[in-house]
């Protein structure tokens, strides 16, 4: 049995790596590892087995854990972010002239100073790469440089959500999921921006989480604009106008006005309401212009 670890990097990006035998490495524990491009360091998310001798789906990780993190390391990383600022500060004066507007949202040394990572946004797609030569020849090391879009940008320097938490992209959330209109859609909820979408102008992570639970419960209710009867109200006969999915209660307008709570038992569908073809742009994922690597 193979120990590895899910191991969260400082850009938020998650890697799967293996742990030595006499490592005995926590989650939460700072540690460094080695990974293509040399040591970096990074925090352990959880531990777990793996079968080596595993399928495909099963593979050996590529990454190891070389070490948890000593004083010495702290003092190297302190120095690493000193140095990072300095060629933060000759990068954004490179780019001052650039036509548009150049945000730099994160830069950094890795541990052994042989990369240097730059992830900036912008309002539309630059290529700052003429300028990295210059900075290479300066620092001695190897730049990475990613434009990334909105949802990064949240993720990186944080915000807080509609819900008065701090987004959860920035917190707990390791990858970016699919979201689309109809998950709005099918949880009830008004299609307002305002409502829907995120502190990033996206829409929200959030959609995704309930909306199997939702698509599930609905499948057995009639739509908005169907005509049904109430078993409880001497079948009365009246149109759906609301729906309470998880509950599973129904608000049905009858003819003379009336407003009508009734349970999904206790209705009987007379006409089906009429569903047109949902725009193809409903159904279509969102573009998560992200770059984090999936666990």
């Amino acid at each position: 049995m193979l120990t590895v670890a899910h191991i969260r990097m400082p850009e938020n990006g998650v890697f799967l790596c293996r742990v030595p035998p006499s490592l005995a490495l926590m989650p939460g524990d700072a540690c460094l590892v080695e990974l293509d491009y040399g040591m970096d360091t990074g925090i352990a998310l959880d531990i777990f087995g793996m079968n080596e001798n595993g399928g495909t789906e099963e593979r050996t990780p590529a990454f190891r854990v070389v070490r948890k993190q000593v004083e010495e390391d702290k003092t190297r990383i302190g120095e690493n972010a000193v140095l990072s600022e300095k060629a933060r500060q000759a990068f954004l004066l490179s780019v001052s002239h650039e036509k548009g507007h150049v945000k730099l949202l994160h830069t950094r040394f890795s541990y052994a100073r042989d990369r240097f990572f730059i992830r900036y946004s912008a309002l539309f797609p630059v290529d700052l790469r003429r300028f990295v030569g210059q900075l290479q020849r300066d620092f001695k090391t190897h730049v990475d440089l990613w434009q990334v879009g909105v949802r990064d940008e949240a993720a990186l320097i944080g915000c807080l959500g509609s819900c008065g938490r701090p987004v959860c992209c920035c917190t707990w959330q390791r990858q970016f999921q699919s979201v689309n209109v109809r998950m709005a859609k099918s949880q009830e909820m008004s299609l307002n921006p305002v409502s829907i979408n995120g502190s990033c102008g996206r829409l929200k992570c959030c959609l995704r989480f309930e909306y199997e639970q939702y698509r599930a419960a609905g499948e057995h209710l009639p739509e908005n604009g169907s005509v049904v009867t109430c078993k409880e109200f001497e079948d009365a006969e009246g149109l759906v106008v609301g729906r309470d999915v998880m509950r599973g209660r129904l608000t049905v307008r009858t003819r003379d006005g009336r407003f009508l709570t009734v349970t999904c038992d206790g209705i009987t569908v007379v006409r089906a309401a009429i569903r047109f073809d949902e725009p193809e742009r409903e159904a279509q994922d969102e573009h998560t212009g992200c770059e984090w690597p999936e666990p």
